[in-house]
């Protein structure tokens, strides 16, 4: 995708939608109609994501706009889009609007320094813009078509391209897209024309939610689904048998139904209460929303962990009726959705072993004897684990050389701090080169020998990991080649014979001349295990000889001869 090049791509796609250009209503449908299932659309490969996108925002824009014929808009029909990566801005003139699309990078956008201005943004954006946004993270890299969000369960709803995915609205955790990666992502969405829903109608596909205190009973023979959040279109995370009584706490009307917020087990979350009958009026208001008169002082044990760890929270009250009991959640900081740790208890410490690396939100609940519950909301940060990606610069050095550490880690938490060890294989102790935050260490073995090597590192907070590696240290390898003479006569033959001893066995040997008035080198014969070579002098002049030794490791040594030829 080139965001360098602003490309404007007028597509006359007229002939695959027919409604005519002069027809438009830019109230034409309700959420609901533009939210059927059949206007979202999975990516026709692996890597047409943004196009696909950018096509299901078509769609409902289509939609906004009275074109019968906006299930026409398909990827094959809008390839122009696609040059080898989305077109920035563009120009669609395939339905009875021509509609205008621009691209921005998120971080150029107005409070975008922040979670809660990109936050804000992306409300502000949808409620303009109720065809909805193409939204792309880079670090995935991975787009979505972000549809609504719904300030009632504070969610943001989406529909995920992704192959193999439900082609669906779904609130934003369901899919992998980061919203808060606003230095590596983008977005489109549509400049002209504005577009409205229906008069009437809402951006949000709930009313609002209303606090009760009701006693219900299911009365459906096959059961209710117990779900996520009230709507139909969200997961089944449980069942509640036909005959089953429950107290109702909160209610919200959507997609046709009224819906009624239960605990259930260990479960809470949302039945149909279409298929169930209220049973009792309770007239005690629900307690957990009167007004609150402590103090919740509760706190995490850390601010920052490494993954694998368990953070801890801790739940305390001040002033307030004695006893307390106490409720722990936990989500991710770019999801709306939370976690139950620990239902209400007299438990005043939980703790969760959270499974990625990233941000966190935590909330502590506490509630007094009279029924008044205070909220604290915390933050923790999720590193990944410490790892050691120390190492030496060459396991093989030569008497007399250094044997050179590369100090280097990754993930923990706070800065490095490293210890470099050795010695020799035959020996019991270890011998500290060092004991600071360089990255490069180096000592200068005194015995041919193989060594043990050791780097320790440890990050701030004392965790530690140690790195093993072994280095092996050959005798100095020397050229003790000869040749049989250096005055000769012309036509006479010069022995050259190749020696060595040290380096590593297993030698090679290759034999070089020139005259002295010659630039090149003339092989004489390359490297391999014979140790003669003759030389004939062709000329009467002065020649270089040159004899190479190269050991098993492929360290060579060269020594060099004259040769004085005369007639």
């Amino acid at each position: 995708m080139n965001h360098l090049k602003k490309i404007i791509a007028v597509l006359m796609c007229g002939a695959i939608l027919s409604a005519p250009m002069a027809v438009m209503n830019a109230e034409a449908a309700t959420f609901e109609q533009v939210n059927k299932d059949e206007v979202f659309v999975n990516q026709n490969t692996y890597v047409t994501c943004t196009l696909a996108s950018n096509v299901m925002m078509l769609r409902r824009a289509a939609i906004l706009l009275g074109d019968p014929n906006w299930m026409k808009i398909t990827e094959d029909k809008c390839h122009y889009l696609w040059m080898g990566g989305m077109i920035c801005d563009y120009t669609f003139a395939g339905t009875t609007r021509q509609i205008e699309v621009i691209n921005r990078r998120v971080d150029e956008l107005e409070h975008s320094g922040t979670r809660a201005g990109i936050k804000q943004y992306f409300i502000d954006t949808l409620k303009k813009h109720p065809e909805g946004v193409v939204y792309y993270d880079y670090n995935i890299p991975h787009a979505i078509l972000l549809t609504d969000y719904d300030a009632d369960t504070d969610t943001f709803f989406c529909s995920d391209p992704n192959i193999g995915t439900p082609t669906k609205r779904v609130p934003l955790s369901h899919s992998n897209v980061n919203l808060y990666n606003y230095h590596y992502s983008s977005v489109w969405f549509i400049k002209s024309p504005e577009l409205h829903f229906t008069s009437g109608s809402t951006a949000t596909s709930t009313s609002k939610i209303s606090v009760v205190n009701e006693t219900w009973q299911v009365t459906d023979d096959a059961g209710l689904n117990l779900r996520e959040n009230a709507g139909t279109g969200y997961d089944r995370i449980g069942y509640v048998p036909d005959g089953t009584v429950l107290t109702v706490t909160k209610k919200k009307a959507g997609g046709g139904y009224t819906w009624g917020y239960v605990k259930y087990g260990a479960k809470n979350g949302w039945i149909a209460l279409d298929y169930a009958t209220r049973i009792e009026d309770k007239q005690q208001p629900v307690l957990e929303y009167t007004h609150n008169v402590f103090e919740n002082k509760s706190s995490v044990s850390a601010d920052t962990i490494m993954l694998g760890e368990k953070i801890t929270l801790k739940g305390r009250a001040e002033k307030g009726t004695a006893p307390y009991t106490y409720a722990y959640y936990y989500k991710r900081a770019n999801s709306s959705n939370w976690t139950t740790i620990q239902d209400f208890s007299s438990l005043d410490t939980a703790s969760v072993e959270p499974k990625a690396s990233t941000d966190y939100d935590v909330c502590v609940k506490i509630r007094d004897a009279k029924g008044n519950v205070e909220k604290k909301y915390m933050t923790f940060e999720v590193k990944k684990p410490l790892v050691n990606k120390s190492g030496v610069v060459s396991d093989i050095v030569y008497l007399g050389e250094e044997v050179t550490f590369k100090c280097k880690a990754a993930g923990g938490i706070g800065s490095y701090s490293y210890d470099c060890f050795y010695k020799r294989q035959e020996d019991d102790s270890w011998v500290r080169v060092n004991t600071n935050a360089d990255d490069t260490v180096s000592f200068k073995p005194m015995k041919a020998t193989t060594y043990d090597i050791c780097v320790k590192v440890s990050d701030e907070k004392g965790h530690l990991v140690k790195y093993y590696d072994t280095v092996k240290v050959c005798p100095k390898l020397v050229n003790d080649s000869r040749i049989s003479a250096d005055h000769v006569r012309l036509g006479d033959s010069v022995i050259l014979t190749a020696a060595a001893h040290g380096g590593e066995n297993g030698y090679q040997y290759a034999f070089y001349c020139r005259s002295e008035d010659s630039i090149g080198w003339k092989t004489i014969r390359d490297f391999s295990h014979c140790t003669t070579a003759t030389f004939n002098a062709s000329r009467a002049t002065t020649y270089d000889v040159c004899v190479k030794v190269k050991d098993f490791y492929g360290r060579v040594e060269k020594k060099y001869f004259k040769v004085y030829v005369r007639k």
